[in-house]
């Protein structure tokens, strides 16, 4: 069986910000597992709390360091994005690129544009709510931003993909659209993200998501 090694995901700032979960479960709505309701919850509740923050801590580093930490890279041998969390600001420069559909994987407290913004740009957004940290997007999910972007790539449109960092649950998306329409496997998808954006890092939720993806498309 291939095997492949996860990058540590507490790398503050990013979705999995620096919080140093020894064990790293998801919500009901991931395969992984089952959070109790109070876990649960204190997750959301730190989720919020450190959102402003690490979105500040991104902003800082971009600023720094643009040449070397992208707000959103280009997938090789695709039409995907992938990246941060956008400004009203980026929305006419994702244009500008190329973009026509966005899938958003934020819950709402954590998304900076309105619907309405993206459709006077000509953009599609498909919205999948997804929790920080931990979590995976559901299989359904999953399945459903997977032939969204396929359906935009066969139109010629660019799609940007995109959480709060870009590093973990839509890397996740990312990995298995690669996995489902390029014949990757996880890990061989896993590389491939990381070549195109190396601060990308999965949960152990997130990762076994991606496995349990490649699994389904398998027995199609």
């Amino acid at each position: 069986m291939e095997e492949v090694e996860l990058q540590p995901c507490c790398d503050y700032g990013d979705d999995n910000d620096g919080l140093g979960f020894a064990d790293k479960e998801a919500d009901e709505s991931s395969p992984a597992t089952a959070l109790g309701a109070a876990a649960r919850a204190a997750v959301g509740v730190g989720a919020r709390v450190l959102f402003y923050p690490t979105l500040a801590y991104n902003l800082a580093r971009n600023h720094i360091s643009p040449s070397r930490f992208h707000w959103w890279d280009r997938v090789d041998s695709t039409h995907i994005l992938l990246g941060a969390v956008p400004f009203p600001s980026d929305v006419p420069r994702l244009r500008d690129l190329g973009v026509r559909a966005v899938v958003t994987l934020t819950e709402p407290y954590e998304r900076l544009v309105p619907a309405t913004l993206y459709a006077d740009n000509g953009m599609d957004n498909l919205v999948l709510p997804t929790r920080d940290y931990l979590y995976a997007p559901s299989p359904d999910d999953l399945r459903r931003a997977v032939d969204f972007i396929h359906r935009k790539a066969n139109g010629g449109g660019l799609t940007y993909v995109h959480c709060k960092a870009g590093r973990a649950r839509s890397a996740t998306v990312v990995m298995c659209y690669l996995v489902r329409y390029k014949g990757m496997t996880p890990a061989g998808a896993y590389k491939h993200v990381r070549s195109c954006r190396p601060r990308v890092s999965l949960a152990d939720a997130q990762w076994q998501a991606v496995k349990d993806f490649s699994t389904g498309v398998a027995k199609k």
